[in-house]
């Protein structure tokens, strides 16, 4: 497997620098048996509030927050509250189409999103950008960075987010929004295919540069080493047997382990040819396991693909809702 050089480059400075995941272990694994069991679709949002619309040059901007679905599921206390930010077109009625677009590993806040809604308004599409449980204001007391300390937080993270996901699309069809898609670059397009596989309404779906499920980026790649493997009781490195546990426990948060969306025709797997985070192998599984989606891929890697291939990202998004509905966007 050829590896961008940009994105070995990159893993030697994240794994110099930055803490690693699981350093308290792998947490109350007794949090297991619900976990195994895929989410519920959320009752509807009635504590939602959204602030007033401001505008900001072609965009209309409003600042929303919720008491997540997902609050009684064992998550910490500081990640009940759910904020997001509805960033819509001006000049395109009042209910255009929409997109969820989820975090990447690592991206805080709303910022780095905000650029790609903006070029997403362009075509006559919405955003709507959610802060994942355990980062920015939704982060844990002691947690160092984004880098949850448990096996079982990783989990908690992923199911939630997926609830919370749920909800939105919800609420946005309840508010007239009735084109919807979800989209996410890395972590977050692994949440949009998984939570894509759990709605049970058609959807436009563009994973970015994702994996089939949350263990691969442990199991193999240049940032395998992440994990705090003393902390996860090898005395040796990523030994065998516990890079093995470590997928066993994932497990639940696997795309490939749910039923395909309902509408397949609708979905664009975006894939960069020289992925040094995500392994091939794994995006190979989510494709065969979603026969039916397009497969594009981008020159580069994980790493040049999020900061060189915006136009790929928008024309995807763009011709995912175009097969949705035709009349979708402009």
């Amino acid at each position: 497997m050829r590896i961008h050089w940009l994105d070995a480059l990159f893993a030697r400075v994240v794994l110099s620098r930055s803490p690693r995941y699981f350093s308290d272990g792998w947490g109350p694994l007794s949090e297991l048996e619900v976990l195994l069991e895929p989410p519920r679709t959320p009752a509807d949002l009635h504590d939602l509030t959204l602030g007033p619309a401001r505008r900001e040059g072609p965009l209309f901007v409003q600042e929303g927050r919720f008491e997540s679905p997902a609050a009684r599921e064992s998550m910490p206390p500081a990640c009940h509250e759910a904020r997001f930010q509805l960033v819509l077109p001006a000049g395109t009625g009042a209910r255009p189409a929409v997109c969820l677009l989820l975090s990447a590993s690592g991206d805080e806040g709303f910022g780095q999103r905000r650029s790609l809604a903006k070029d997403l308004a362009r075509h006559g599409i919405g955003a709507l950008l959610l802060e994942n449980p355990y980062y920015g204001a939704r982060r844990p007391p002691g947690q160092r960075g984004v880098a949850v300390r448990t096996v079982i937080d990783l989990l908690l993270m992923f199911r939630a987010a997926a609830i919370e996901s749920l909800a939105l699309l919800q609420w946005l069809r309840a508010r007239g929004h009735d084109r919807l898609g979800i989209s996410g670059f890395s972590m977050g397009g692994s949440l949009a295919a998984y939570t894509a596989a759990l709605s049970k309404e058609p959807l436009a779906v563009i994973p970015v540069a994702a994996a089939h499920a949350v263990a691969p980026i442990f199991e193999a790649g240049v940032l395998s080493d992440m994990a705090d493997w003393r902390a996860l009781g090898s005395n040796v490195g990523a030994s065998p047997a516990i890079r093995r546990r470590l997928c066993d426990v994932l497990a639940p948060a696997s795309i490939t382990a749910l039923p395909p969306p309902p509408v397949l025709r609708s979905a664009i797997l975006l894939a960069a040819r020289e992925d040094g985070f995500v392994p091939p192998s794994s995006t190979e599984r989510l494709a065969e396991h979603w026969r039916g989606a397009e497969v594009r891929h981008v020159p580069g890697g994980h790493v040049s693909a999020s900061l060189t291939q915006r136009k790929a990202i928008v024309r995807a998004v763009w011709d995912a809702f175009s097969r949705l509905a035709p009349s979708a966007v402009a």
